[in-house]
């Protein structure tokens, strides 16, 4: 028997583990926010994708820059990414319990979904604001906040507001206008569809820290 039982664990020995795999989409900052998605058959994308995290959905979300997407192996502490265009990365990381990693020490948190059927409910706005020299050594600053307000009936609105300011020798010039929308919404998993004026938008949605929303990579917070 103990014979037997020793056999056995040399023939375990001569196999390799099998190889650790991730499956999730994570989001983390490092000066700016960037994502990694992870899929369970060792294919990878640094990047957002906008079409959806389905296994299904990732040649479609390579195909606008295929050098961000390729394969990764995750052996211990130590994962390995190569490119199709050649590339390739070593990253330290280390795996949490509650499936969150640290990549090189930076926090990656795993974006969350949302269940079929969710509602919203309240306003979300996202600042913008740009300053530029035009001819003459004038300076313009353009404004261009974007409201949207989710009802639990689901319906939403879409508030822009665009502002210019130019100021000169001359002295100053303001002008700005206000576009408005409304219609109808749906959310499931992270795919947000907005139907307004009769045509439809698809959009990437998920929950971020502080009640604030996350579409297509651009944080929305939520007003008081």
């Amino acid at each position: 028997m103990r014979m037997n039982v020793i056999l056995i664990s040399l023939l375990l020995a001569a196999f390799p583990a099998p190889a650790a795999t991730l499956n999730n989409l994570y989001f983390g900052f490092n000066g700016s926010p960037f994502y990694i998605w992870f899929l369970a058959d060792g294919r990878i994308m640094s990047g957002l994708p906008t079409a959806g995290i389905q296994p299904q959905d990732f040649e479609n979300a390579c195909q606008p820059a295929p050098g961000i997407c390729g394969t990764y192996t995750l052996a211990g502490d130590k994962l390995t990414i190569k490119y199709r265009n050649g590339t390739s990365q070593v990253w330290s990381t280390q795996v949490q319990k509650n499936e969150d990693i640290f990549l090189g020490g930076i926090p990656m948190t795993v974006v969350g979904k949302y269940p079929a059927g969710t509602r919203l409910n309240g306003t979300w706005d996202r600042p913008f604001s740009s300053k530029f020299v035009t001819s003459g050594s004038s300076v313009a600053t353009v404004t261009s906040p974007t409201f949207l307000t989710f009802k639990p009936d689901g319906t939403y609105g879409e508030k822009n507001m665009t502002g210019l300011s130019t100021l000169s020798k001359g002295g100053n010039v303001n002008d700005s206008q206000t576009a408005q929308a409304m219609g109808t919404y749906t959310i499931r998993d992270n795919i947000l569809m907005l139907v307004k004026n009769g045509r439809s938008e698809r959009h990437f949605i998920f929950p971020a820290v502080g009640d604030r929303l996350s579409i297509d990579g651009q944080l929305y917070s939520k007003e008081k």
